[in-house]
């Protein structure tokens, strides 16, 4: 029965996390109402704002992404007040660079699209999709980032401050993330401008114009896409961060060859007698938007887990 004591035992522990869960989440939320131009409450409940509630969701999600993924490798020693110091800062400061790639991605990868206007003003669900599958989509690669303990192979005789070792080593942790924060933050940038390129219709007109939410969702499976495959490259054994620099632009690289293939896989061989230009272009049909992001993040996870 060792293992009914032993199960008990880390209950404890297990309910201090779980509240720092809703303790993160809570200032998440608040940081989020302080960043946006309405109150939110107002617009979700009084107004039912549809676009707004599914911009959100994918916040609401990026930030229990951030928090599974930091507290599965709190640390080393185990010590819980510790770890709870270093989940803690780093959950915080993983929702501080999520709001950031918000905003990065609301003026960059939209392309000019006003996020706000059409978000508040025209209820755009096809801009929402987007800015739903790109919120997810950072938070991968800034989980990533928070994720491991790497800082004594960067910084081996540590920052030389008069601060205590976790202190220095979370303040290390921090300024690692940011940097890995950046590179994947750009690699999403390019490839947002590398789709527009190669997709068969003109994302702004269908997103902006057309409101056209198939377009917006196989768009927001696109960004998902590339953030598992960007992802793939901070979960790898850190030995330096040149070695972990060449692996991001190796699969970036990789991104920017498998997703167009895996679009035209979509149309041959998950709709065969049409095509996604006709189906998402023309007749605006969510479900065949659906089914492209459904095989562009789905075999994406496979590279992710398998190759």
């Amino acid at each position: 029965m060792d293992f009914v004591w032993k199960y008990i035992s880390l209950l404890g522990k297990d309910f201090a996390f779980f509240v720092l869960g809703f303790l993160v989440f809570y200032i998440g939320k608040k940081l989020k109402d302080w960043t946006e131009p309405r109150k939110l409450d107002e617009e979700l409940v009084k107004s039912d704002n549809s676009a707004l509630a599914l911009s959100l969701s994918g916040y609401y999600i990026g930030v229990i992404i951030l928090f599974i993924t930091i507290v599965s490798h709190p640390g080393e020693k185990g010590e819980l007040l510790g770890d709870l110091f270093q989940v803690s800062s780093f959950s915080i400061l993983g929702v501080i660079l999520l709001l950031l790639s918000q905003k990065i991605n609301d003026g960059l990868i939209l392309g000019g699209i006003d996020a706000i206007e059409e978000i508040y003003e025209k209820r755009n669900l096809a801009v929402a999709s987007v800015l739903f599958g790109g919120t997810i989509a950072s938070s991968f690669f800034i989980a990533a980032a928070l994720n491991g303990d790497i800082g004594e192979k960067v910084f081996p005789q540590g920052l030389g401050i008069a601060v205590s070792p976790l202190v220095e080593k979370t303040i290390i942790g921090s300024i690692i993330s940011v940097i890995f924060f950046s590179v994947g933050q750009i690699g999403m940038i390019l490839f947002s401008v590398y789709y527009k390129l190669w997709i068969p219709y003109k994302l702004r007109i269908e997103l902006e114009e057309k409101q056209n939410l198939a377009a917006g969702t196989a768009f927001a499976g696109a960004l998902l896409a590339i953030g598992i495959l960007l992802t793939r490259a901070l979960f790898r054994e850190f030995e330096s961060l040149f070695q972990t620099g060449i692996l991001l632009l190796l699969d970036l690289g990789l991104a920017f060859l498998i997703i167009p293939i895996l679009h035209f896989f979509a149309d041959w061989v998950v709709l065969p007698g049409s095509t996604l230009k006709e189906e998402i272009e023309r007749d605006q049909n969510f479900g065949a938007g659906l089914l492209e992001a459904v095989v562009l993040v789905s075999f994406s996870a496979i590279i992710f887990f398998a190759v």
